[in-house]
């Protein structure tokens, strides 16, 4: 181990919470694994912990969580005994081998760089599958040959570890070993596959991790209902190039004075670079639990467009129409633009929507209302129903084309289109 990575190793054993946990469990046989492990030899930050311990777990993890302030919470588990401690500061989950040894352990984790094992006791690294090797050479390597078999749902997490871990890239064999276990992913619980795409999707890499679930058949094989299977391998080089060109173009829309949403944006590219209608792929992953009814409210309006209107009037109606979404709107475009080689073209009308919200601004995203119901109601002599609603949206639509800026402009408007007797 190199110095660096010792000292590292060290650091984390003095953790206070880790210091606790050493002394409540007391002689009992007790690690930290994982990703707190992993993540300190690489020198990156360290998130949550995980710990495993050779008995008494609910035993040490209550009395931790009473001496942290923290909340108990039994998680169970098919094998093994397991229990959280959550505070605000710290969330640490304890694993009970309940007398299985600590290589039987480890043996059950998804990849050799998470299935090392510090000892608390001396600080010794537990290492049976060679997980300081492949940290050196940052590569992403199967435990044993079973480790996809009885969970799926790890062949995502081999494409959001290559997004998370710099420098990573995917162990050939184990590679062949996430592409035949690729179709089980439909067996998975709907919102373990979406927590695994959202935080795909977090990251600057998210191309190098779409590129991975293109290898591993799962998209847009999954996508289109049939995880494993290659279905178009043009929907994935399209995805992935666009992906490759939002930076620079959320960059300019935020110069522009807009605010982008980055994992909105990147989905949004998934789904327009499918062979099929990208609404009716959103419409798909949502019944199947694979977007969240929030997450799809998000996408589908980005969806409505896919370039930046030319005439002043269209940009009027597209600012109004995507309110706040509209940076996330342009950038996703951006990327489609750039791909097709028409950057400049979307260059020249980002500078013209810029400079219509300078102008305007709010004013044009959600306009204030001139008239009341009531008033409505009252000039038109109309009577209470769907009429004056419909008379209230043409003031509106005429304040976002211009043509109405005042309340005597929206009275006279709605005169002018009263029908004569």
């Amino acid at each position: 181990m190199l110095p660096r990575q010792s000292a590292a190793l060290a650091l984390l054993r003095r953790l206070p919470a880790v210091q606790r946990l050493a002394r409540i469990a007391g002689p009992v046989s007790t690690h930290l694994v994982g990703g707190a492990v992993r993540d300190r030899m690489l020198g990156l930050p360290v998130g949550d912990l995980d710990a495993v311990v050779e008995h008494r777990g609910r035993d040490i993890a209550t009395r931790l969580a009473e001496e942290l302030g923290a909340r108990f919470v039994p998680l169970g588990g098919r094998q093994f005994a397991a229990y959280r401690v959550v505070s605000p500061a710290l969330t640490l989950d304890l694993w009970d081998r309940e007398g299985t040894t600590l290589e039987q352990d480890l043996a059950r984790r998804d990849f050799t760089v998470n299935a090392m094992a510090l000892a608390l006791s001396d600080g010794r690294l537990i290492d049976p599958y060679d997980g300081e090797r492949d940290i050196g050479l940052r590569a992403l390597r199967a435990t044993t040959t079973a480790s996809f078999s009885g969970d799926p749902l790890r062949v995502l997490r081999l494409a959001r570890l290559l997004v998370q871990l710099p420098g990573f890239a995917i162990d050939p064999a184990t590679l062949e070993l996430g592409r035949a276990a690729a179709e089980g992913v439909a067996e998975m619980a709907a919102e373990r596959v979406r927590e695994e795409l959202r935080l795909l999707l977090l990251g600057p890499e998210a191309h190098r991790g779409v590129a991975a679930l293109a290898q591993l058949g799962i998209y847009p094989g999954l996508w289109l209902g049939q995880p494993g299977r290659h279905v178009d391998a043009s929907a994935a080089a399209r995805a992935i190039l666009r992906l490759e060109h939002l930076a620079g173009c959320a960059l300019a829309v935020r110069e522009a004075g807009g605010e982008v949403d980055l994992p909105t944006a990147r989905a949004t590219l998934l789904l327009r670079s499918l062979g099929e209608s990208p609404v009716a792929v959103l419409r798909r992953m949502a019944d199947a639990g694979y977007a969240t009814q929030r997450q799809s409210a998000e996408i589908a309006p980005l969806l409505d467009w896919s370039e930046l209107p030319l005439l002043e009037l269209e940009q009027r109606v597209f600012l109004h129409r995507a309110g706040t979404r509209w940076a996330t709107a342009a950038a996703a475009i951006g990327a489609c633009e750039a791909v097709a080689g028409r950057s400049a073209a979307w260059q020249r009308t980002l500078v013209a929507l810029a400079t219509l919200l300078r102008r305007e601004g709010a004013t044009l995203i959600s306009p204030q209302q001139l008239l009341s119901g009531g008033e409505v109601q009252d000039l038109l002599g109309l009577p209470p129903g769907p009429a004056i609603g419909e008379a209230l949206r043409r003031v509106r639509d005429a304040q976002v084309s211009g043509r109405v800026q005042s309340a005597d402009e929206a009275r006279r408007l709605l005169l002018a289109a009263r029908p004569h007797g």
